[in-house]
């Protein structure tokens, strides 16, 4: 999945399960990057430590993730990354670092 980043470049997500049984560890958790208009990386994202629970979605930070990012999405001119199970991050555009923003918004 690819986002044009106006002025930036473009956020694209990665698929880290690329085929059957194939888990790719060195980006699972961290599937999103910025690169540039030349096609460099600019960074990767950095999620905030976390995930919420199965039951009530209360993040608890000392919940390990277990999902992948799944979409990315432009909202009004703010960027999101959500995993598999709805955790939705609000992306900082300018280190990539990532802090929970509440359920799927994509």
């Amino acid at each position: 999945m690819i986002l044009p980043v106006p002025g930036l470049g473009r956020l694209v997500l990665f698929d880290a399960y690329l085929a059957r049984d194939v888990i790719h560890r060195e980006i699972w958790g961290r599937e999103v990057f910025l690169f540039d208009a030349s096609n460099w990386p600019v960074w990767q994202i950095a999620p905030e430590q976390g995930a919420t629970d199965d039951m009530h979605l209360n993040f608890d930070a000392t919940r390990p993730a277990t999902d992948t990012f799944s979409a990315i999405s432009n909202i009004d001119g703010r960027f999101y990354a959500s995993r598999i199970g709805g955790d939705t991050f609000v992306i900082d555009m300018t280190t990539g670092a990532a802090s929970y923003s509440g359920g799927a918004r994509t």
